[in-house]
């Protein structure tokens, strides 16, 4: 347990450049991830064995936060893919460790001029769906 403080002391306290932020955002585009994974394997697991439930989330799916969710998501794997490129550039070629500023910083370029288009067209999509049908509602839990 003292070795778990330590790192999340340590973790917290490091004040490292940009491939100290990089790190954690990866980490946290990683998670992002899998907790995506995690509810779309119970919520596809629901088709089978709870069909209720499944549509009840299918529903919930639609809610406005969701959408966000989802852009939110796809923010995640982007970032998490061409960091991770970058990444294995570095680890493949050591001698452009030299590089790892600059190759960071081409990854947040990247990443927002690819992202902000797609997550506005996104948002959009969002809006406009709520405009059609009263999206704020949620749908009851299945009873029975």
């Amino acid at each position: 347990m003292s070795t778990l403080i330590l790192t999340l002391r340590e973790g917290i306290r490091y004040r490292g450049r940009s491939g100290h932020w990089s790190w954690i955002a990866h980490r946290l585009s990683g998670l992002a991830i899998l907790s995506f994974l995690v509810i779309h394997v119970w919520d596809t697991a629901n088709a089978t064995y709870a069909p209720e439930i499944y549509a009840w989330s299918i529903e919930i799916f639609k809610h406005p936060l969701f959408g966000i969710g989802e852009i939110g998501v796809m923010a995640a794997v982007l970032y998490h893919a061409f960091n991770g490129i970058r990444i294995t550039l570095l680890d493949f070629k050591p001698e452009w460790w030299k590089y790892q500023q600059k190759s960071a910083l081409f990854v947040w370029v990247i990443f927002f001029v690819i992202f902000i288009p797609i997550g506005l067209y996104m948002f959009v999509g969002i809006v406009t769906h709520c405009g059609e049908v009263n999206c704020w509602a949620l749908p009851p839990f299945p009873t029975s």
